[in-house]
């Protein structure tokens, strides 16, 4: 008896529009290792070029803070510039697909490379809308001193948007010419930058009261100036060697979590003799909870701006600090990381059952390839149950463990925030292991077929 058809999604109404989006081309032929490295160098030298192009038409005075605060590090917001929106708009409208699929209400099958290709197209046009939004949002909040309906206004939401899609293209090179992705690097690169200018920036302006705003230089020249030491560890909101030190122990606390992992013993259903290992890594579903976490609050922020409500609620969900900040308030303290740590579980449950890291998904995947747990009968619903009680568990308490180390390392000062820290870390690391894989491949061509290409 033949299956009933499956209805086409009510998506596919907007298939004209999305292909008359412009597209990246999907490489017809191996990209060699040089190749990549330079689209990845040519993506980054772009979009640190974007954050020196300012919004023109700004109030005097207006546009120089960043608006997000701490999170413009992850978010690879630039305060005033073309990149002011930064990743935002492409995850948040991620988010939004994502949900979508995952609920059923769409009806897409990513399975299929149609509605697969849908997707990504409806999830492009997404992310330029949310951008137009999101900066209607920010011209409407009265943050650039300009008028909304005014000509200023409009031309600075049109300058906004093209920052947006000038970001989703590079995103898109990334993808298919270059290492990881483009949200990814762009991240990497704003809090490396970060980092390093509030460690060892030697210049003391007025904005700093005159002290160096370095955390290193300013140590340094409190010891050879005879100065209390004590300051140099706590100085308020300037970058001290507190954060410093707290920089190096998140950095060590995650790259020790990327490397534990669970490894479930696999056999051949023909050849029994033949075994296997099929590992779980503790951080199951990596850094993604937290920056899916971080453009919630993001949003939250922008729409607080607007409806005053809302503002009350994002003050809690921005993290105090600093220890003299956290003691201050130790009830925004206690409502962050509660919150963040119980969002970060919920995005790590949710995108390891949208995006094939399920138990079903690997229990169809292996049972594929002949794959048996030994001591279990060969059935997919009895691998499904064994996978789910160590894949759900992992991406659980991986999902908690990122949620509470970035607290706690902005309870701390970290350098670039706890959570600008712990996305460098993860993503290096996946971009660490993509290169080495892809050096291996290029000594080797033999490995490109075992590798999957």
């Amino acid at each position: 008896m033949e299956q009933p058809e499956k209805p086409r999604s009510r998506l596919y109404a907007l298939e004209p529009l999305v292909r008359k989006l412009p597209e990246v081309a999907i490489p017809k032929r191996h990209i060699s290792f040089k190749e990549k490295f330079m689209w990845t160098g040519i993506a980054l030298i772009a979009f640190f070029v974007l954050t020196r192009v300012m919004l023109y038409g700004m109030a005097p005075g207006k546009g120089g803070a960043p608006f997000f605060g701490q999170l413009q590090f992850i978010l690879a917001s630039h305060a005033g510039s073309l990149m002011e929106l930064g990743i935002g708009p492409i995850v948040t409208a991620g988010i939004i697909m994502q949900l979508l699929v995952g609920s059923k209400i769409i009806g897409l099958d990513l399975s299929q490379p149609e509605d697969r290709a849908l997707f990504t197209g409806v999830q492009k046009l997404g992310a330029i809308i949310m951008g137009v939004f999101q900066a209607s949002m920010l011209v409407i909040s009265g943050w650039y001193g300009v008028a909304f309906g005014s000509g200023a206004g409009i031309f600075i939401i049109i300058q906004l948007a093209i920052g947006v899609i000038i970001v989703v293209y590079l995103d898109e090179l990334v993808s298919k010419y270059g290492f990881g992705s483009g949200i990814s690097l762009f991240i990497v690169a704003g809090v490396s930058m970060t980092i390093f200018a509030q460690a060892f920036n030697p210049v003391a302006t007025a904005e700093t009261g005159g002290l160096i705003s370095g955390a290193v230089p300013n140590f340094i020249g409190t010891i050879i100036g005879g100065g209390n030491i004590s300051n140099a560890f706590f100085r308020g909101e300037l970058p001290n060697m507190m954060g410093v030190f707290a920089t190096f122990i998140v950095f060590f606390i995650v790259i020790y979590a990327e490397s534990m992992r669970i490894e479930i013993p696999l056999a051949y259903g023909r050849f029994g003799g033949i075994r296997g290992r099929y590992p779980i890594k503790f951080l199951y579903t990596s850094v993604i909870p937290v920056i899916l976490a971080m453009v919630v609050f993001a949003n939250i922020r922008m729409l607080g701006m607007v409806f005053s409500p809302l503002e009350g609620v994002s003050y809690y969900l921005s993290a105090p600090n600093g220890i003299f900040a956290v003691m201050a308030d130790p009830i925004r303290a206690g409502i962050y990381i509660s919150v963040l740590a119980l969002l970060c579980m919920g995005f790590a449950w949710m995108w390891a059952n949208m995006t094939g890291m399920g138990p079903r998904d690997v229990a169809q995947q292996l049972d594929r390839s002949g794959m048996l747990i030994p001591g279990f009968r060969r059935d997919i619903r009895v691998m499904e149950w064994v996978l789910s009680r160590y894949i759900m568990t992992a991406a659980l308490l991986g999902g908690v463990f990122v949620g509470v180390i970035s607290a706690v390392a902005d309870f701390m000062g970290a350098l670039g925030s706890g959570t600008g820290i712990l996305l460098a870390v993860g993503i290096m690391y996946s971009l660490y292991q993509e290169i080495a894989k892809e050096r291996v491949a290029e000594m080797f061509p033999a490995m490109r077929r075992l590798f999957g290409e």
